[in-house]
């Protein structure tokens, strides 16, 4: 299956702080309720738009003075290898210059195979592995592709 671009009218845009972020497609990319309702307490939300529907989000996370995190990305299934992880990616990383970041980082599980390579597309490269992350930290199994998810891997990109 190739990736095709994005709908014309796709629009990416911070989530107003009076908006609840969109969990259900949150929890379609890290589906432990407590964890995320701790970090989106302090994250920026973007969200893309198509036709007044959210179809993507991307959550980021100041992580010291010089490092943001991606904590969460995740597109909407119908709307998926469409570009719109790219361009929430692009906008990321141009918001986080923007606000004085030097280093982008982003972690993922050794299941998450699509979202691996999208990153590694989006210039990250992997600096850490975190072994047995997602088998100590998460109360259920995680399996994608048939692929038990154990390990976190943490990408790191420069701005």
């Amino acid at each position: 299956m190739t990736e095709t671009k994005p709908p014309a009218d796709i629009r990416i845009m911070s989530l107003p702080d009076s908006v609840p972020p969109p969990m259900g497609l949150i929890l379609l990319a890290d589906p432990n309720q407590e964890q995320v309702a701790e970090y989106l307490r302090y994250c920026l939300i973007l969200v893309a738009i198509h036709s007044d529907l959210t179809v993507g989000v991307l959550a980021l996370s100041p992580e010291g003075k010089t490092r943001a995190e991606i904590k969460v990305l995740a597109v909407a299934p119908g709307y998926r290898r469409k570009g719109i992880g790219k361009l929430l990616l692009k906008e990321a990383s141009e918001r986080a210059r923007r606000l004085g970041f030097t280093e982008l980082q982003v972690c993922t599980g050794n299941s998450s195979i699509k979202p691996f390579q999208l990153y590694q597309q989006a210039g990250f490269e992997l600096t850490d592995v975190r072994w047995n992350y997602f088998t100590h930290h998460y109360p259920q199994p995680i399996v994608e592709e048939g692929i038990v998810c154990k390990h976190q891997l943490l990408l790191t990109k420069s701005l």
